[in-house]
């Protein structure tokens, strides 16, 4: 039997990450709260503000620009993908935990 508490995470997570997806207008301080909830900390490197997510060092930093506007659209995208990466390494940490 899975661990509800963490599929349920999850799948929130996830709601999250979609409904930006199909929101028109992102603004940085969004993905910052969304990457933070993935286990993404800021990290003192770059031009602009960086999160690396130390539970899972496999995956490359993240730059996400912190304007007072709504981020580029390509710019949202590729930050919301990179972020789907760290739902996906999420989600095969949670189901290798169940299994053991």
């Amino acid at each position: 039997m899975g661990d509800i508490k963490g599929e349920q995470r999850i799948r929130k997570l996830r709601e999250r990450l979609n409904s930006l997806r199909a929101k028109g207008g992102i603004k940085s301080s969004e993905v910052e709260s969304l990457a933070q909830a993935l286990g993404r900390r800021k990290d003192a490197r770059g031009k602009e503000p960086t999160w690396v997510n130390p539970g899972f060092p496999r995956l490359r930093p993240l730059a996400i620009p912190h304007h007072s506007s709504d981020l580029n659209k390509f710019t949202a995208r590729g930050i919301l993908d990179q972020l789907e990466e760290d739902l996906e390494a999420l989600e095969e940490l949670t189901r290798a935990e169940e299994e053991n």
